[in-house]
């Protein structure tokens, strides 16, 4: 049903979604559609858990294979996650950023969902990190400055922005954050 919603979605906009339309698209009866979404906002509301979830494998599968990289490769391979999470459906990214009402559910911001297995991944760098923060607000500045960056790589970069060229300059921005 989540499936028949995104094809909706990309048809034709946010206000195309309706419980009905789903069922139709989906091949269920509307029962079946009520059963999981009892309107249009919980549909919104799955939609975006699935790409927070999406979102947060990515970033901890990104971690987890930098456990003892230097601090460079790790903030590319952040970057990496959000990027491609983005690029692998940039359409229904844009869309979800743009038309589904943002935050449907009130999911958690990025920087709270993801403050511990980040804290995890800065804290072995702590040495090289700016004196100016603690590692907790560089971890919530981090996070919000992953989160705005891998977004707008994809989602806003300007045509003569090469994706290489835009995630290079993402990465010496963060690393600037971290280490100056």
């Amino acid at each position: 049903m989540l499936d028949a919603a995104v094809v909706l979605l990309k048809r034709y906009g946010a206000s195309s979604i309706t419980t009905n339309r789903i069922a139709e698209t989906a091949g269920v009866s509307i029962g079946s559609v009520y059963q999981y979404f009892p309107n249009k906002q919980a549909i919104f509301v799955a939609l975006h858990e699935r790409h927070i979830r999406d979102v947060d494998t990515a970033i901890r599968r990104k971690i987890a294979e930098c456990t003892h990289a230097p601090l460079e490769k790790l903030i590319l391979s952040l970057l990496d996650g959000m990027v491609e999470i983005h690029a692998r459906d940039s359409r229904l990214a844009a869309l979800l950023q743009s038309e589904v009402p943002h935050r449907a559910g009130g999911a958690a911001e990025f920087s709270s969902r993801l403050s511990y297995p980040l804290l995890s991944a800065l804290a072995p760098h702590a040495k090289s990190l700016s004196r100016r923060s603690d590692l907790r607000t560089c971890v919530f500045v981090m996070a919000e400055i992953l989160d705005a960056l891998g977004h707008s790589i994809v989602l806003r970069r300007p045509p003569m922005l090469s994706l290489e060229a835009a995630r290079h300059e993402a990465s010496k921005a963060m690393l600037a954050y971290l280490t100056l």
